[in-house]
């Protein structure tokens, strides 16, 4: 057994005394140009004021001319990193799931006014051929109480990740207009859960994902056929759970393809999911995962269940995944934890009462 660390990186991006002194220069510009405006203004009555004995006053005001509208803003707020750092945790071959809890220094991220916020447009794929010259700054996914919710219940820093990465087919959240919520359930190592968590989906008619390693797929092969038997939908979560941005690309892509091809191999099935170790990535990570067709998944939910030495209170832990609840929610639960195995019929049963059902996961 082994241990990894951890961690959620969020990073701020600061406003900068350049654009502080850009402004001021453009609010005096304005300060004259209203008061040119205001003299005009002036002018302009008096003459109008002459003008009305020749007919001024009688002739007919013509349509203003139509405009052609602007073009439609993204719903995603303004391309500024969610702030605060996430807690770091630990735990045996498997990734973090840490929601911050650190206070942001700079203003909540808005959410967006209308429309699904996952929409992302059309974009150029051009960077698929030059992969190695995207940024491989680490970035982690995780997301600040602090920057708060939209009146749709969805944490307003998955607006950022959804318009910054999503164009590099990666998931943060699904349909924000619809009342469904995927369920994502991370598989390290079998620690003895797994059984009971496949009998209460199968009881409850709810289809998940499971992401799985090479330890995993050695070790418990039988669990795996049952997943595929029953439905659910095996995803890709590295051979041996390495933050994938600390590894070259050859490393990176070496680590993709042994899981898909052992389970090709093994099982028949092909994978279309991958999940980051630890949620740590970076563009070039996130375009080397869509350069081999596939979907990058992250979260919009996720609590410390992970440490198997210290599970969260049963009553506690189910409480938050119902309170937090929103539509197109992504929920990351680790198949570790004693606690979501307690929870999880009564929490499927929750999100039921509050209008929500669970979808099968979009593999396109």
């Amino acid at each position: 057994m082994f241990f990894v660390k951890e961690a959620c990186i969020i990073r701020k991006k600061c406003y900068n005394n350049s654009d502080r002194e850009n402004e001021m220069k453009t609010r005096n510009i304005g300060g004259i140009v209203m008061s040119k405006l205001k003299k005009g203004a002036i002018y302009a009555l008096l003459l109008c004021g002459i003008l009305t004995f020749s007919g001024c006053g009688n002739t007919q005001q013509t349509p203003a001319e139509s405009t052609t509208p602007q073009a439609a803003s993204s719903s995603a707020p303004e391309e500024t990193t969610p702030s605060s750092a996430a807690t770091t945790e630990s735990e045996a071959v498997t990734e973090s799931a840490a929601e911050s809890t650190t206070e942001p220094t700079t203003e909540s991220i808005a959410a967006p006014a209308s429309e699904a916020a996952t929409t992302t447009q059309a974009v150029d794929k051009s960077y698929l051929s030059n992969i190695p010259a995207l940024s491989n700054e680490s970035g982690g996914c995780g997301f600040s109480a602090a920057n708060g919710r939209d009146s749709k219940n969805v944490p307003n820093d998955m607006y950022w990740y959804v318009k910054k990465y999503g164009k590099y087919n990666a998931d943060f959240l699904q349909d924000t207009n619809k009342n469904v919520i995927y369920l994502t359930m991370d598989e390290g190592y079998e620690a003895g859960y797994t059984p009971t968590i496949l009998d209460t989906l199968k009881e409850k008619n709810v289809k998940a994902v499971f992401f799985v390693t090479k330890q995993f797929i050695d070790s418990d092969p039988e669990l795996i056929q049952r997943m595929i038997d029953e439905g659910h939908i095996i995803g890709n979560h590295t051979v041996s759970h390495k933050q994938m941005p600390t590894l070259t690309l050859d490393q990176q892509k070496e680590e993709i393809l042994t899981i898909n091809n052992m389970i090709k191999e093994q099982f028949g099935y092909d994978v279309k999911l991958f999940r980051f170790p630890e949620g740590e990535f970076s563009e070039q990570s996130l375009a080397l995962v869509e350069s081999l067709g596939m979907k990058s998944v992250f979260w919009s939910f996720s609590h410390k269940d992970f440490d198997t030495s210290a599970q969260p209170d049963p009553a506690t832990s189910l409480q938050k995944c119902l309170d937090e609840v929103h539509p197109g929610a992504i929920y990351l639960l680790h198949a570790v934890s004693s606690t979501n195995t307690q929870i999880l019929g009564n929490f499927i049963d929750g999100v039921r009462a509050k209008g929500f059902e669970f979808g099968t996961y979009p593999v396109q």
